[in-house]
Protein backbone atom coordinates (compact mmCIF):
# COMPACT_ATOMS: atom_id res chain seq x y z
CA UNK A 1 0.00 0.00 0.00
CA UNK A 2 3.27 2.09 -0.39
CA UNK A 3 3.83 2.41 3.60
CA UNK A 4 7.26 1.11 4.81
CA UNK A 5 6.08 -0.94 8.18
CA UNK A 6 9.17 -1.60 10.77
CA UNK A 7 8.45 -5.39 12.45
CA UNK A 8 9.05 -6.83 15.40
CA UNK A 9 9.30 -10.30 16.48
CA UNK A 10 7.38 -11.40 19.20
CA UNK A 11 8.66 -12.66 22.70
CA UNK A 12 9.44 -15.79 23.31
CA UNK A 13 7.97 -16.30 26.57
CA UNK A 14 4.45 -14.86 27.70
CA UNK A 15 4.41 -11.18 29.29
CA UNK A 16 2.16 -10.33 32.33
CA UNK A 17 0.43 -7.95 30.20
CA UNK A 18 -0.75 -6.67 27.05
CA UNK A 19 0.94 -4.07 24.97
CA UNK A 20 -0.89 -0.70 24.96
CA UNK A 21 -0.96 -0.64 20.88
CA UNK A 22 -1.34 -3.42 18.68
CA UNK A 23 1.53 -5.09 16.89
CA UNK A 24 2.83 -4.26 13.68
CA UNK A 25 3.43 -7.62 12.44
CA UNK A 26 1.31 -9.25 10.95
CA UNK A 27 -0.68 -12.78 11.77
CA UNK A 28 1.72 -15.80 11.24
CA UNK A 29 -1.96 -17.56 10.54
CA UNK A 30 -3.14 -17.90 6.94
CA UNK A 31 -5.51 -15.63 6.10
CA UNK A 32 -9.27 -16.46 6.38
CA UNK A 33 -10.83 -14.22 3.95
CA UNK A 34 -12.47 -15.02 0.68
CA UNK A 35 -12.21 -12.89 -2.11
CA UNK A 36 -14.91 -13.36 -4.90
CA UNK A 37 -13.89 -12.09 -8.55
CA UNK A 38 -17.01 -11.33 -10.38
CA UNK A 39 -16.66 -10.89 -14.48
CA UNK A 40 -19.87 -9.42 -15.91
CA UNK A 41 -20.21 -9.52 -20.12
CA UNK A 42 -23.51 -8.99 -22.17
CA UNK A 43 -24.66 -11.05 -25.38
CA UNK A 44 -27.46 -10.13 -27.97
CA UNK A 45 -28.51 -12.23 -31.16
CA UNK A 46 -30.44 -11.32 -34.28
CA UNK A 47 -33.15 -12.86 -33.19
CA UNK A 48 -35.87 -11.17 -31.30
CA UNK A 49 -35.91 -13.07 -28.07
CA UNK A 50 -37.94 -10.56 -26.21
CA UNK A 51 -41.17 -11.89 -28.49
CA UNK A 52 -39.97 -15.89 -27.23
CA UNK A 53 -42.99 -17.24 -25.32
CA UNK A 54 -42.73 -17.81 -21.38
CA UNK A 55 -41.48 -21.36 -22.18
CA UNK A 56 -38.84 -20.78 -25.04
CA UNK A 57 -37.49 -17.40 -23.13
CA UNK A 58 -36.70 -19.78 -20.00
CA UNK A 59 -35.38 -22.69 -22.29
CA UNK A 60 -32.93 -20.04 -24.32
CA UNK A 61 -31.61 -18.39 -21.45
CA UNK A 62 -30.57 -21.81 -20.12
CA UNK A 63 -29.02 -22.30 -23.75
CA UNK A 64 -26.98 -19.61 -23.50
CA UNK A 65 -26.24 -20.28 -19.48
CA UNK A 66 -24.71 -24.02 -20.54
CA UNK A 67 -22.99 -22.22 -23.57
CA UNK A 68 -21.12 -20.23 -21.03
CA UNK A 69 -20.12 -22.68 -18.31
CA UNK A 70 -19.18 -24.72 -21.55
CA UNK A 71 -16.58 -22.20 -23.07
CA UNK A 72 -15.27 -21.21 -19.66
CA UNK A 73 -15.15 -24.47 -17.86
CA UNK A 74 -16.96 -22.06 -15.28
CA UNK A 75 -20.31 -24.78 -14.04
CA UNK A 76 -21.35 -26.87 -11.39
CA UNK A 77 -18.07 -28.78 -10.79
CA UNK A 78 -15.87 -26.10 -10.55
CA UNK A 79 -15.99 -23.03 -8.11
CA UNK A 80 -17.13 -21.07 -10.43
CA UNK A 81 -20.90 -19.72 -10.31
CA UNK A 82 -22.43 -18.41 -14.00
CA UNK A 83 -25.92 -16.81 -13.74
CA UNK A 84 -27.83 -14.96 -16.05
CA UNK A 85 -28.21 -11.53 -14.67
CA UNK A 86 -31.24 -10.01 -16.82
CA UNK A 87 -32.75 -11.04 -20.12
CA UNK A 88 -35.00 -8.62 -21.61
CA UNK A 89 -34.10 -5.92 -18.83
CA UNK A 90 -35.60 -8.27 -16.55
CA UNK A 91 -36.05 -12.11 -15.68
CA UNK A 92 -39.01 -11.85 -13.60
CA UNK A 93 -41.08 -8.52 -15.39
CA UNK A 94 -44.49 -10.06 -17.22
CA UNK A 95 -43.95 -7.40 -19.52
CA UNK A 96 -40.60 -8.44 -21.22
CA UNK A 97 -39.15 -5.15 -23.16
CA UNK A 98 -35.25 -4.82 -24.45
CA UNK A 99 -34.47 -1.95 -22.11
CA UNK A 100 -30.92 -1.90 -22.64
CA UNK A 101 -28.46 -2.03 -25.80
CA UNK A 102 -27.81 -5.70 -24.61
CA UNK A 103 -30.62 -8.73 -24.61
CA UNK A 104 -28.96 -10.48 -21.69
CA UNK A 105 -26.35 -9.91 -19.36
CA UNK A 106 -24.66 -12.30 -17.26
CA UNK A 107 -21.89 -12.67 -14.62
CA UNK A 108 -19.28 -15.40 -13.79
CA UNK A 109 -17.57 -15.52 -10.26
CA UNK A 110 -15.00 -17.29 -8.74
CA UNK A 111 -13.50 -17.20 -5.27
CA UNK A 112 -10.26 -17.42 -3.36
CA UNK A 113 -8.90 -17.32 -0.28
CA UNK A 114 -6.83 -14.31 0.14
CA UNK A 115 -3.21 -14.24 1.23
CA UNK A 116 -3.71 -11.33 3.13
CA UNK A 117 -6.75 -10.25 5.12
CA UNK A 118 -6.77 -7.27 2.69
CA UNK A 119 -6.60 -9.25 -0.91
CA UNK A 120 -3.94 -7.20 -2.34
CA UNK A 121 -0.63 -8.97 -1.84
CA UNK A 122 1.14 -9.73 -5.20
CA UNK A 123 -0.42 -13.38 -4.80
CA UNK A 124 -3.64 -12.24 -4.12
CA UNK A 125 -3.33 -9.87 -7.30
CA UNK A 126 -1.79 -12.48 -9.31
CA UNK A 127 -4.36 -15.06 -8.45
CA UNK A 128 -7.10 -11.85 -9.60
CA UNK A 129 -5.58 -11.63 -12.71
CA UNK A 130 -5.45 -14.94 -13.56
CA UNK A 131 -9.42 -15.96 -12.76
CA UNK A 132 -10.06 -13.12 -15.08
CA UNK A 133 -8.31 -14.21 -17.98
CA UNK A 134 -9.38 -17.83 -17.64
CA UNK A 135 -13.22 -16.32 -18.70
CA UNK A 136 -12.28 -13.16 -20.91
CA UNK A 137 -9.75 -14.86 -23.09
CA UNK A 138 -12.33 -17.90 -23.65
CA UNK A 139 -15.54 -15.84 -23.93
CA UNK A 140 -13.47 -13.29 -26.17
CA UNK A 141 -12.11 -16.09 -28.73
CA UNK A 142 -15.31 -18.28 -29.34
CA UNK A 143 -17.21 -14.70 -29.81
CA UNK A 144 -14.89 -13.85 -32.32
CA UNK A 145 -14.88 -17.11 -34.27
CA UNK A 146 -17.46 -19.30 -34.76
CA UNK A 147 -17.12 -21.37 -31.59
CA UNK A 148 -19.80 -19.22 -29.24
CA UNK A 149 -22.57 -19.52 -32.59
CA UNK A 150 -22.17 -22.88 -32.96
CA UNK A 151 -22.44 -24.48 -29.22
CA UNK A 152 -25.21 -22.04 -28.36
CA UNK A 153 -27.01 -23.29 -31.38
CA UNK A 154 -26.58 -27.06 -30.56
CA UNK A 155 -28.36 -25.89 -26.55
CA UNK A 156 -30.80 -24.00 -28.30
CA UNK A 157 -31.93 -27.22 -30.17
CA UNK A 158 -31.61 -29.39 -26.89
CA UNK A 159 -33.91 -27.66 -25.40
CA UNK A 160 -36.42 -28.83 -27.45
CA UNK A 161 -38.79 -25.60 -27.09
CA UNK A 162 -37.30 -24.44 -30.67
CA UNK A 163 -36.89 -26.15 -34.42
CA UNK A 164 -33.87 -25.62 -36.53
CA UNK A 165 -35.02 -22.53 -38.27
CA UNK A 166 -34.31 -20.03 -35.48
CA UNK A 167 -30.58 -21.29 -35.94
CA UNK A 168 -29.95 -21.49 -39.31
CA UNK A 169 -29.06 -18.11 -39.89
CA UNK A 170 -28.35 -16.92 -36.12
CA UNK A 171 -25.79 -13.79 -35.34
CA UNK A 172 -24.33 -13.61 -31.75
CA UNK A 173 -22.31 -10.76 -30.78
CA UNK A 174 -21.29 -9.52 -27.04
CA UNK A 175 -18.45 -8.46 -24.83
CA UNK A 176 -16.74 -8.99 -21.55
CA UNK A 177 -15.16 -6.92 -19.02
CA UNK A 178 -11.96 -7.48 -17.97
CA UNK A 179 -11.95 -5.22 -14.77
CA UNK A 180 -13.70 -7.85 -12.56
CA UNK A 181 -15.69 -7.07 -9.58
CA UNK A 182 -14.29 -7.47 -6.18
CA UNK A 183 -16.33 -8.44 -2.92
CA UNK A 184 -13.01 -7.33 -0.91
CA UNK A 185 -12.56 -3.90 -2.20
CA UNK A 186 -8.93 -2.68 -2.58
CA UNK A 187 -6.85 0.16 -1.66
CA UNK A 188 -7.53 3.14 -4.34
CA UNK A 189 -4.86 2.57 -6.41
CA UNK A 190 -2.34 5.83 -6.02
CA UNK A 191 -2.29 6.69 -9.62
CA UNK A 192 -5.43 8.63 -10.07
CA UNK A 193 -7.28 8.66 -13.37
CA UNK A 194 -7.67 11.39 -15.78
CA UNK A 195 -8.79 12.14 -19.83
CA UNK A 196 -7.24 11.19 -21.78
CA UNK A 197 -6.93 14.70 -24.26
CA UNK A 198 -3.49 14.19 -26.17
CA UNK A 199 -4.04 11.20 -28.30
CA UNK A 200 -7.92 11.20 -27.75
CA UNK A 201 -8.36 7.62 -27.23
CA UNK A 202 -11.80 8.17 -25.56
CA UNK A 203 -10.78 6.94 -22.18
CA UNK A 204 -8.31 7.70 -19.15
CA UNK A 205 -5.31 7.24 -17.81
CA UNK A 206 -3.29 6.57 -15.04
CA UNK A 207 0.17 7.84 -14.61
CA UNK A 208 1.59 11.32 -14.79
CA UNK A 209 -1.40 13.92 -15.28
CA UNK A 210 -1.12 16.97 -17.29
CA UNK A 211 0.46 20.19 -14.53
CA UNK A 212 -2.65 21.85 -14.80
CA UNK A 213 -4.43 18.89 -13.90
CA UNK A 214 -1.79 18.27 -10.92
CA UNK A 215 -2.60 22.13 -9.87
CA UNK A 216 -6.42 21.00 -10.04
CA UNK A 217 -6.56 17.22 -8.68
CA UNK A 218 -10.60 18.00 -7.65
CA UNK A 219 -11.99 19.05 -11.11
CA UNK A 220 -9.61 16.48 -12.99
CA UNK A 221 -8.56 13.43 -10.87
CA UNK A 222 -10.25 10.45 -10.31
CA UNK A 223 -9.88 7.56 -7.91
CA UNK A 224 -11.82 5.54 -10.15
CA UNK A 225 -11.86 4.41 -13.99
CA UNK A 226 -15.72 4.61 -13.88
CA UNK A 227 -15.66 8.02 -12.16
CA UNK A 228 -13.34 9.92 -14.32
CA UNK A 229 -15.30 8.27 -17.52
CA UNK A 230 -18.27 9.70 -16.30
CA UNK A 231 -17.01 12.81 -16.15
CA UNK A 232 -15.78 13.08 -19.01
CA UNK A 233 -16.76 10.45 -21.82
CA UNK A 234 -20.48 9.98 -20.08
CA UNK A 235 -21.43 10.01 -23.64
CA UNK A 236 -19.31 6.93 -25.03
CA UNK A 237 -18.92 4.80 -21.44
CA UNK A 238 -18.81 1.89 -22.75
CA UNK A 239 -15.92 2.48 -24.94
CA UNK A 240 -14.15 4.66 -21.71
CA UNK A 241 -14.25 1.72 -19.67
CA UNK A 242 -12.84 -0.64 -21.88
CA UNK A 243 -10.58 0.48 -24.71
CA UNK A 244 -10.98 -3.19 -26.69
CA UNK A 245 -14.56 -1.44 -27.54
CA UNK A 246 -17.79 -1.90 -26.74
CA UNK A 247 -18.76 -4.35 -28.64
CA UNK A 248 -21.85 -2.61 -30.09
CA UNK A 249 -22.74 -1.20 -33.80
CA UNK A 250 -21.91 2.17 -35.23
CA UNK A 251 -21.91 3.09 -39.23
CA UNK A 252 -18.37 2.58 -41.04
CA UNK A 253 -18.78 5.06 -43.49
CA UNK A 254 -15.78 3.52 -45.20
CA UNK A 255 -17.43 0.06 -45.42
CA UNK A 256 -20.95 1.47 -46.03
CA UNK A 257 -22.45 -0.78 -43.59
CA UNK A 258 -23.08 -1.30 -39.74
CA UNK A 259 -20.08 -2.73 -37.76
CA UNK A 260 -19.07 -3.51 -34.26
CA UNK A 261 -16.87 -1.63 -31.87
CA UNK A 262 -13.88 -3.52 -31.69
CA UNK A 263 -10.27 -3.81 -33.15
CA UNK A 264 -10.00 -5.18 -36.85
CA UNK A 265 -9.35 -8.63 -36.53
CA UNK A 266 -11.21 -9.59 -33.14
CA UNK A 267 -14.10 -10.95 -35.04
CA UNK A 268 -15.59 -10.85 -38.58
CA UNK A 269 -18.12 -8.25 -38.16
CA UNK A 270 -15.16 -5.99 -35.86
CA UNK A 271 -14.72 -2.79 -37.82
CA UNK A 272 -12.37 -0.74 -35.44
CA UNK A 273 -12.72 0.78 -32.57
CA UNK A 274 -15.66 3.63 -33.13
CA UNK A 275 -14.55 6.91 -32.55
CA UNK A 276 -15.93 8.82 -28.91
CA UNK A 277 -16.95 11.37 -30.29
CA UNK A 278 -18.49 11.43 -33.78
CA UNK A 279 -20.08 7.86 -33.52
CA UNK A 280 -23.31 6.73 -32.29
CA UNK A 281 -23.31 3.44 -30.73
CA UNK A 282 -26.22 0.82 -30.99
CA UNK A 283 -27.51 -2.35 -29.96
CA UNK A 284 -27.64 -4.29 -33.10
CA UNK A 285 -27.13 -3.96 -36.92
CA UNK A 286 -30.74 -3.43 -37.92
CA UNK A 287 -31.04 -0.09 -35.33
CA UNK A 288 -28.15 1.28 -36.62
CA UNK A 289 -28.77 0.44 -40.11
CA UNK A 290 -32.42 2.45 -39.83
CA UNK A 291 -30.62 5.32 -38.21
CA UNK A 292 -27.79 5.76 -40.34
CA UNK A 293 -27.62 4.38 -43.55
CA UNK A 294 -31.42 5.21 -44.15
CA UNK A 295 -31.12 4.92 -48.00
CA UNK A 296 -30.00 0.99 -48.16
CA UNK A 297 -32.74 -1.39 -47.39
CA UNK A 298 -32.89 -2.30 -44.08
CA UNK A 299 -33.06 -5.84 -44.68
CA UNK A 300 -29.93 -6.08 -46.96
CA UNK A 301 -28.42 -3.85 -44.54
CA UNK A 302 -28.48 -6.00 -41.74
CA UNK A 303 -28.01 -9.15 -43.98
CA UNK A 304 -25.03 -6.84 -45.22
CA UNK A 305 -23.56 -5.70 -41.74
CA UNK A 306 -23.85 -9.47 -39.91
CA UNK A 307 -21.95 -10.62 -43.04
CA UNK A 308 -25.18 -13.32 -43.50
CA UNK A 309 -25.38 -15.45 -46.33
CA UNK A 310 -28.93 -16.70 -45.24
CA UNK A 311 -30.91 -13.21 -46.85
CA UNK A 312 -32.38 -14.66 -49.53
CA UNK A 313 -34.49 -11.22 -50.24
CA UNK A 314 -38.23 -10.61 -49.99
CA UNK A 315 -39.22 -12.48 -53.16
CA UNK A 316 -41.15 -9.55 -53.71
CA UNK A 317 -41.26 -7.64 -57.66
CA UNK A 318 -39.56 -4.55 -58.26
CA UNK A 319 -39.20 -2.30 -61.43
CA UNK A 320 -36.56 -4.17 -63.82
CA UNK A 321 -34.69 -1.52 -65.22
CA UNK A 322 -31.75 -1.80 -63.28
CA UNK A 323 -31.28 -5.68 -63.86
CA UNK A 324 -31.74 -5.47 -67.75
CA UNK A 325 -34.94 -6.06 -67.72
CA UNK A 326 -38.19 -4.59 -69.54
CA UNK A 327 -40.71 -5.58 -67.01
CA UNK A 328 -40.77 -6.67 -63.24
CA UNK A 329 -38.33 -8.89 -61.35
CA UNK A 330 -37.81 -10.50 -58.11
CA UNK A 331 -35.90 -9.42 -54.72
CA UNK A 332 -33.91 -12.25 -54.84
CA UNK A 333 -30.02 -13.44 -55.63
CA UNK A 334 -29.60 -14.32 -59.37
CA UNK A 335 -29.55 -17.74 -60.04
CA UNK A 336 -29.46 -20.18 -63.08
CA UNK A 337 -32.01 -21.85 -61.90
CA UNK A 338 -34.69 -18.99 -61.18
CA UNK A 339 -34.27 -16.30 -63.62
CA UNK A 340 -37.18 -14.16 -62.09
CA UNK A 341 -34.81 -12.98 -59.99
CA UNK A 342 -33.21 -9.67 -60.84
CA UNK A 343 -30.64 -9.15 -57.48
CA UNK A 344 -31.37 -8.05 -53.99
CA UNK A 345 -32.57 -4.79 -53.52
CA UNK A 346 -29.95 -2.98 -51.85
CA UNK A 347 -31.30 0.59 -51.88
CA UNK A 348 -34.63 1.90 -49.68
CA UNK A 349 -35.93 3.89 -52.63
CA UNK A 350 -36.83 0.65 -54.83
CA UNK A 351 -40.30 -0.16 -54.22
CA UNK A 352 -41.16 -2.99 -53.68
CA UNK A 353 -44.78 -5.21 -54.89
CA UNK A 354 -46.23 -8.08 -53.52
CA UNK A 355 -47.48 -9.50 -56.91
CA UNK A 356 -46.37 -9.28 -60.32
CA UNK A 357 -49.47 -7.46 -61.42
CA UNK A 358 -49.10 -5.14 -59.08
CA UNK A 359 -45.57 -4.20 -60.04
CA UNK A 360 -47.02 -3.94 -63.59
CA UNK A 361 -49.54 -1.79 -62.93
CA UNK A 362 -47.56 0.58 -60.87
CA UNK A 363 -44.19 0.76 -62.82
CA UNK A 364 -45.71 -0.04 -66.48
CA UNK A 365 -48.74 0.95 -66.66
CA UNK A 366 -48.72 1.87 -70.13
CA UNK A 367 -48.12 -2.42 -71.03
CA UNK A 368 -50.81 -4.94 -71.14
CA UNK A 369 -51.08 -5.97 -67.19
CA UNK A 370 -51.27 -9.42 -68.09
CA UNK A 371 -48.76 -9.69 -70.69
CA UNK A 372 -46.70 -7.49 -68.46
CA UNK A 373 -46.86 -10.30 -65.41
CA UNK A 374 -46.73 -13.21 -67.53
CA UNK A 375 -43.51 -11.95 -68.93
CA UNK A 376 -41.96 -11.04 -65.23
CA UNK A 377 -43.13 -14.65 -63.56
CA UNK A 378 -42.09 -15.98 -67.13
CA UNK A 379 -45.06 -18.01 -67.54
CA UNK A 380 -46.98 -18.59 -70.64
CA UNK A 381 -50.38 -17.19 -71.21
CA UNK A 382 -52.94 -18.45 -73.35
CA UNK A 383 -54.48 -15.12 -75.08
CA UNK A 384 -54.15 -13.60 -78.63
CA UNK A 385 -52.80 -10.67 -79.55
CA UNK A 386 -53.83 -8.91 -83.44
CA UNK A 387 -50.61 -9.37 -85.83
CA UNK A 388 -51.61 -6.39 -87.64
CA UNK A 389 -49.09 -6.52 -90.34
CA UNK A 390 -49.79 -9.97 -91.32
CA UNK A 391 -53.63 -9.63 -90.64
CA UNK A 392 -53.73 -12.65 -88.45
CA UNK A 393 -54.44 -13.44 -84.43
CA UNK A 394 -51.81 -14.95 -82.83
CA UNK A 395 -51.86 -17.28 -79.47
CA UNK A 396 -49.18 -15.59 -77.40
CA UNK A 397 -48.14 -18.76 -75.65
CA UNK A 398 -46.60 -20.33 -78.70
CA UNK A 399 -45.09 -17.18 -80.66
CA UNK A 400 -44.90 -14.48 -77.63
CA UNK A 401 -45.64 -10.89 -78.50
CA UNK A 402 -42.95 -8.28 -78.34
CA UNK A 403 -45.04 -5.26 -78.32
CA UNK A 404 -46.56 -5.32 -74.31
CA UNK A 405 -48.38 -2.45 -74.91
CA UNK A 406 -50.87 -4.64 -77.51
CA UNK A 407 -54.39 -5.94 -76.49
CA UNK A 408 -54.42 -9.32 -75.85
CA UNK A 409 -58.16 -11.78 -76.44
CA UNK A 410 -59.59 -14.53 -74.62
CA UNK A 411 -60.12 -16.36 -78.46
CA UNK A 412 -59.15 -15.77 -81.85
CA UNK A 413 -63.21 -14.74 -83.16
CA UNK A 414 -62.67 -11.93 -80.39
CA UNK A 415 -59.37 -11.28 -81.72
CA UNK A 416 -60.16 -11.06 -84.85
CA UNK A 417 -63.20 -9.05 -84.36
CA UNK A 418 -61.82 -6.25 -82.34
CA UNK A 419 -57.92 -6.32 -83.62
CA UNK A 420 -57.95 -7.17 -87.25
CA UNK A 421 -61.37 -5.10 -87.85
CA UNK A 422 -60.24 -4.78 -91.97
CA UNK A 423 -60.83 -8.41 -92.81
CA UNK A 424 -64.24 -10.51 -92.29
CA UNK A 425 -63.78 -12.63 -89.18
CA UNK A 426 -63.74 -15.98 -91.46
CA UNK A 427 -61.14 -14.55 -93.61
CA UNK A 428 -59.03 -13.31 -90.26
CA UNK A 429 -59.76 -17.07 -88.67
CA UNK A 430 -58.76 -18.30 -91.88
CA UNK A 431 -55.63 -16.16 -91.97
CA UNK A 432 -55.23 -17.55 -87.93
CA UNK A 433 -55.34 -21.38 -88.88
CA UNK A 434 -58.61 -21.67 -86.89
CA UNK A 435 -59.90 -24.44 -88.28
CA UNK A 436 -62.50 -25.27 -85.42
CA UNK A 437 -64.07 -22.03 -86.05
CA UNK A 438 -67.31 -21.92 -88.08
CA UNK A 439 -67.76 -18.51 -90.08
CA UNK A 440 -71.12 -17.52 -89.97
CA UNK A 441 -73.01 -15.20 -92.77
CA UNK A 442 -75.19 -12.14 -91.83
CA UNK A 443 -77.46 -13.27 -94.88
CA UNK A 444 -77.60 -9.67 -95.58
CA UNK A 445 -76.34 -8.07 -99.74
CA UNK A 446 -73.96 -6.47 -101.03
CA UNK A 447 -72.38 -5.63 -104.40
CA UNK A 448 -69.77 -7.66 -106.07
CA UNK A 449 -68.24 -5.31 -108.18
CA UNK A 450 -66.60 -7.71 -110.54
CA UNK A 451 -69.78 -9.55 -111.56
CA UNK A 452 -72.30 -5.89 -111.02
CA UNK A 453 -74.35 -8.36 -109.19
CA UNK A 454 -76.16 -8.10 -105.49
CA UNK A 455 -74.72 -11.76 -103.62
CA UNK A 456 -75.97 -12.80 -100.20
CA UNK A 457 -73.46 -13.09 -97.13
CA UNK A 458 -73.76 -16.40 -96.33
CA UNK A 459 -72.36 -20.05 -97.68
CA UNK A 460 -73.98 -22.37 -99.73
CA UNK A 461 -75.63 -22.29 -103.72
CA UNK A 462 -76.47 -18.87 -105.28
CA UNK A 463 -77.12 -15.91 -104.29
CA UNK A 464 -74.59 -16.75 -101.78
CA UNK A 465 -71.38 -15.78 -102.48
CA UNK A 466 -69.58 -16.85 -99.55
CA UNK A 467 -68.67 -15.13 -96.39
CA UNK A 468 -64.64 -14.19 -97.53
CA UNK A 469 -65.91 -11.86 -100.00
CA UNK A 470 -67.71 -9.60 -97.13
CA UNK A 471 -65.09 -7.35 -96.33
CA UNK A 472 -65.79 -5.31 -93.30
CA UNK A 473 -65.74 -2.27 -95.12
CA UNK A 474 -68.57 -3.36 -98.00
CA UNK A 475 -71.96 -1.73 -97.54
CA UNK A 476 -74.66 -4.67 -96.63
CA UNK A 477 -77.96 -4.42 -97.37
CA UNK A 478 -81.05 -5.93 -95.49
CA UNK A 479 -83.15 -6.26 -98.85
CA UNK A 480 -82.39 -7.68 -102.60
CA UNK A 481 -84.15 -4.59 -103.60
CA UNK A 482 -81.99 -2.26 -101.70
CA UNK A 483 -78.78 -3.64 -103.10
CA UNK A 484 -80.07 -3.88 -106.61
CA UNK A 485 -80.86 0.17 -106.27
CA UNK A 486 -77.38 0.98 -106.03
CA UNK A 487 -76.48 -1.10 -109.87
CA UNK A 488 -79.77 0.41 -110.93
CA UNK A 489 -78.23 0.18 -114.58
CA UNK A 490 -78.72 -3.37 -114.14
CA UNK A 491 -81.67 -4.59 -115.32
CA UNK A 492 -84.30 -6.00 -112.20
CA UNK A 493 -84.34 -9.59 -113.58
CA UNK A 494 -80.27 -9.66 -113.69
CA UNK A 495 -79.80 -7.72 -110.36
CA UNK A 496 -79.57 -10.65 -108.25
CA UNK A 497 -76.65 -13.57 -108.81
CA UNK A 498 -78.16 -16.75 -109.15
Amino acid sequence: SGHVQIYAWPTSSETSSPTVSPSQLPSLQPSIVEQFVTTEGSLSVNADICSFNDEQLTAYIQAVLVSIQTITGCSDESTCITEITSACGSLSSSRRLQTSTWQLDYALTESFICEYASCDSQQDSATTSSIVASIVGPVESALSSDEFLSVLSANIILTGSFTADIVACLAVWGVVDSTPILEVELEANDGLYFPDWASNSGTCLQGTAHVYMELNPDAWLYKTLEGCCDRYFGWNKNKCMNIKGSGLWYVNDTKGKCTTDCKEGQGSTCGGLANPVSDDLFGDPSSCCAAKLNWVFLEFCEADSLLSNCYAGTGKYYRGDTAGSEVCVRDCENSATDTTCGGLVEDSYVVLHDTAEECCSTEYDWMEIELCAARSTQTDINKYWPDKINSKCILDSQTPAEDLSISIYNSTAECCAEGITWLSEAECLAASGDSTAQAVGSNRYFVNWILEQCVQDCEGSAPCAGTVLAKTWVEMYDTPQQCCDMIDWVASKDCVYT
